[in-house]
């Protein structure tokens, strides 16, 4: 038997088997390598921690506008209470 006709024969038994396996190949190498894949469930990953630091910082940034607001409103020592002083001449900013 020569190479080509054992070659040949190998292929009419084996047609199905490679196919498939080609389908597989291909299926692995889309998943590994397309998109939504893990290169890009990594690069998400990163850009989540990077979007929960910023989100953590506005909370405390906030909490602590909060703070102010509420002296502001509640402490003395944070008002204006010299009425003779009047600043309608200044620009407001």
């Amino acid at each position: 038997m020569t190479r080509m006709t054992r070659l040949s024969f190998l292929l009419r038994r084996e047609w199905l088997s490679l196919i498939f396996g080609g389908v597989l190949l291909m299926l692995v190498l889309s998943a590994l390598f397309g998109k939504l894949g893990p290169r890009d469930l990594i690069a998400l990953q990163s850009h989540r921690a990077a979007l929960e630091q910023r989100r953590d910082q506005l909370a405390a940034d906030n909490a602590e506008f909060r703070t102010r607001i509420q002296n502001l409103r509640s402490n003395d020592l944070y008002k204006f209470t010299d009425d003779s002083n009047t600043d309608r001449d200044k620009p407001s900013h």
